[in-house]
């Protein structure tokens, strides 16, 4: 007597099952292995761009609670009409951390604003560039940076660069702005750059 056609499915699907359940066990065994590993150390670090003037000290770009620092130097020398007067600030990149974190270090278009009385800030062009170190930084080669800030310059990590700047009175300045004083800002900015020694996608 032969097995009825339904019987023989009934096994073919019973013995897929049991092959099924088998194999789902034994892979089962495979997903369950167990390795000790020794606890590991974790560290933190940090992301630190100092400033520092001929005359100020070391000062980090950030402040608690996320406010920018403010770096105020004064320019040595006396400004003439016609003539120029100079000074730096050192930009280090003090980070801490592993891998390379290297930075982009860029300044924003500069600002001036009379202390009152007075009209001499338009009288005044300021002028700046990069340079290695602040003896570099000499008296030619120097931008304007009324309308743009810098380019950006890259700076390694525990490296620096020198942001000197230049302030130039106009030869046709009054001698009415004589003794009178104007505040000027440079926004300066510095961005992390990939810290991965096999690069960021």
């Amino acid at each position: 007597m032969g097995i009825p056609r339904h019987l023989r499915a009934a096994a073919v699907v019973a013995a897929a099952v049991l092959l099924g359940l088998l194999t789902v066990q034994g892979s089962y065994a495979l997903w369950s292995a167990a390795a000790s590993a020794a606890p590991g150390t974790v560290t933190s670090a940090s992301f630190d761009v100092n400033l520092s003037g001929p005359s100020t000290p070391s000062t980090n770009m950030t402040l608690a609670g996320g406010q920018s620092a403010i770096v105020s130097v004064n320019p040595s020398g006396s400004l003439t009409p016609g003539s120029a007067v100079y000074s730096n600030v050192a930009v280090t990149n003090s980070s801490d951390a592993g891998g390379q974190f290297n930075l982009n270090v860029a300044t924003g278009p500069a600002a001036k604003s009379n202390v009152a009385p007075g009209d001499l800030a338009q009288y005044l062009t300021v002028s700046a560039k990069f340079a290695a170190n602040a003896a570099a930084c000499g008296t030619t080669a120097y931008t304007n940076i009324a309308a743009s800030g810098l380019a950006p310059v890259a700076v390694t990590k525990l490296a620096s660069t020198t942001l000197c700047f230049e302030v130039k009175l106009a030869s046709n300045a009054p001698a009415t702005v004589k003794g009178q004083s104007v505040t000027i800002t440079i926004p300066l900015s510095a961005t992390q750059l990939c810290g991965v020694p096999s690069g960021c996608a």
